[in-house]
């Protein structure tokens, strides 16, 4: 309901309340005025009657008694007056044939009395007047009793013109009031307050002009001018939050080409590294077979030696082109079992020649992964050989698969279903100065072995682009442990 509803209800109802009460307030004096008017009447009446009445009765004139009380009853006809003897026989006749009974009961209790009565019948809202008078001579003898009956409906009458006016007067304000309040209501409340509520949609939408002030000196014209403030200072701290914001994403920009320069540093430098030891080796044994050219066995080693080195430097510039730039990936619903499966078989030999037993157990109803298969199988054969490295003969890697109902998804802390895959082995372990900087590009503890450091970056860019995360634990001389969770959920957005 609209506040100025509200207020129009609630002033017409209190001038309402204020109206009929003032009202019955007159009303009620009007009727104890009417009803003291007629009581000192009839008493004038009365007393006039029984001097009258006892003078003709002391001179036995019967006859104007009779006379009198006609001419009575003819100018007001609402009047009755009856006059009993000392035996209690009415004259002219007997009073209350046309009267309810209990107004006659009543009546005939009055009667037993010797003193003067006056009451009204009923009580509340009455109907009738009733005057009773002794008559008695100058020496107190009682001669009879005198009695006036008077019909109210005229009083009646009044009251209720009164009540029909004071109804009629109540609806005509009821409406005038009623209108004349919604009208006010409205230019001093109603509209104000649309008109700001308009202006807070205008801000919603964007526009933060003022509104049309009004000429109100009050609460409401207050309110006006604040929010006019309010929404001038809105615009300015708009503006500003978009300066901030268009800073940021220059900032924001530059430190991405800060970070682009610093990755091409790295890469640089790594590459540099690791390819310049090779190249290094080629050209010393170059310039050895040039020393050796009438040594065959010595010129067959020394291009043997340039083969190998060579190879380096191609896996070193392929693992970095699969690191850059990845195919695009093929994402499919997959049991993870099966691409574990495929890579356990891949190297199951290897796992033979070097004495090391390999053993995968999985949850029974493993949920389904949308997933690309090979790029799990690149995640699984790195770390599967790199155990294989780490670990000597008799040596033992348990590869296992569980599912984890609600688990916190790291990338974005939201609680869904994942899949875990853990590769743990009893091998030589990592101290933890290792552990921090495993998955970084060109980081490798196996330069001997050939290793580029590439393998565990490129493993962790595949699981983070699957939105899943990669953990390494490790305790030197007792193993490692590598734990990937993946979402079974299909991923927000795809892979790339």
């Amino acid at each position: 309901m609209r506040i100025s509803t509200k207020l129009t209800l609630s002033l017409t109802s209190i001038g309402l309340l204020i109206f009929i009460g003032y009202g019955f307030y007159n009303l009620s004096l009007e009727q104890k005025d009417l009803t003291r008017v007629i009581s000192q009447q009839t008493k004038l009446l009365g007393k006039g009657l029984q001097i009258a009445v006892v003078n003709a009765m002391r001179d036995k004139q019967l006859g104007d008694i009779s006379e009198l009380l006609k001419g009575l009853e003819q100018i007001e006809p609402e009047l009755k007056v009856r006059i009993y003897d000392d035996q209690g026989q009415s004259f002219p006749d007997i009073i209350g044939n046309s009267y309810a009974s209990d107004f006659q009961k009543r009546l005939n209790v009055a009667l037993q009395d010797d003193d003067s009565d006056q009451f009204f019948y009923p009580d509340t809202n009455p109907e009738y007047i009733a005057l009773r008078l002794p008559l008695q001579n100058i020496q107190g003898k009682k001669l009879g009793i005198l009695v006036l009956v008077r019909d109210l409906h005229e009083m009646r009458r009044d009251l209720d013109i009164t009540q029909r006016n004071l109804a009629i007067s109540t609806l005509v304000f009821i409406l005038i009031a009623a209108p004349f309040c919604t009208f006010i209501g409205l230019i001093y409340i109603g509209w104000p307050l649309q008109r700001l509520a308009n202006g807070m949609k205008q801000i919603r939408d964007g526009d933060f002009s003022p509104l049309p002030l009004i000429t109100q000196k009050d609460e409401i014209g207050i309110l006006l001018k604040t929010f006019n403030v309010m929404a001038a200072e809105l615009a300015i701290v708009r503006q500003k939050l978009k300066q901030e914001a268009q800073s940021r994403r220059q900032i924001q920009t530059g430190l991405q080409e800060a970070d682009k320069l610093i990755t091409i540093g790295q890469l640089s430098a790594g590459l540099a590294h690791e390819i310049g030891s090779p190249l290094q080796i080629l050209k010393g044994r170059g310039e050895h077979l040039l020393l050796c050219a009438d040594q065959p066995g010595e010129v067959i080693r020394h291009a043997g030696i340039l083969v190998s080195q060579t190879e380096r430097i191609t896996r070193i510039v392929q693992q970095l082109l699969e690191f850059a730039r990845r195919r695009p990936a093929n994402i499919t619903c997959i049991d993870l079992r099966e691409p574990v499966n495929a890579v356990l078989n891949l190297l199951a030999y290897e796992a033979h020649k070097k004495q090391v037993k390999l053993s995968f157990t999985a949850s029974k109803d493993l949920p389904l992964i949308l997933a690309d298969s090979d790029g799990i199988q690149q995640i699984i054969l790195n770390l599967i050989t790199n155990a294989l490295s780490a670990s000597g003969a008799g040596g033992h890697i348990v590869v296992t698969v569980e599912q984890h109902p609600l688990t916190p998804n790291p990338v974005n802390n939201q609680v869904t279903e994942t899949v875990h895959l853990i590769i743990r082995d009893n091998g030589c372990g990592m101290p933890p100065e290792t552990l921090k900087c495993l998955f970084e590009p060109f980081f490798t503890t196996r330069h001997e072995q050939g290793g580029v450091g590439l393998g565990l970056a490129v493993a962790h860019s595949i699981v983070t682009a699957h939105h899943g995360s990669i953990k390494a634990e490790s305790i030197l001389g007792a193993g490692s442990a590598f734990t990937i969770i993946l979402p079974v959920e299909k991923p927000h957005h795809g892979v790339n």
